[in-house]
């Protein structure tokens, strides 16, 4: 009798060992489940933001080049202007028509606007890397000092 009540309790004792593994199991997977939606509703939510601060960016960077290339198109009229005020002032004969002529020149330049200023520095920068490059290096050097002051 002693074995037969040994081999109960040992079976009742594996029954409710199984059932606390599957409990166990049920909520490890419950676990897991909220741990993943939790997790993607972050992810959701960086997208969200990352989106956000992304088209924030790129409405700045737009405001910010409409208003260089209107900026440069007024100094490029207002060159243009002088040019005429000097023409029309008849300053020194040829000196003035000269310079009349630079400014127009200049004005004209500038009013076509950045894009066209880029193109230009491009080309010139492909024509010429090895000034270009000691130029930019000059420049990053007179800026780090600068920086340190």
């Amino acid at each position: 009798m002693a074995s037969s009540t040994t081999g109960n309790k040992t079976e009742n004792f594996g029954n409710e060992a199984g059932k606390f593994a599957q409990d166990a199991g049920k909520t490890a997977s419950s676990a897991m489940d909220k741990g993943k939606e939790a997790a993607s509703s972050v992810m959701e939510r960086a997208s969200d933001m990352a989106s956000n601060v992304a088209q924030g960016a790129r409405k700045m960077t737009e405001n910010f080049g409409d208003r260089a290339e209107n900026a440069v198109h007024a100094v490029g009229s207002g060159i243009k202007s002088a040019g005429e005020a000097i023409r029309g002032s008849n300053i020194a004969g040829g000196v003035g028509s000269r310079v009349a002529d630079a400014f127009d020149t200049t004005g004209n330049y500038l009013e076509r606007g950045l894009g066209h200023v880029g193109e230009d520095f491009t080309a010139l920068v492909r024509r010429n890397p090895m000034p270009a490059l000691l130029c930019a290096a000059a420049i990053g050097f007179l800026l780090a000092r600068a920086s340190r002051s």
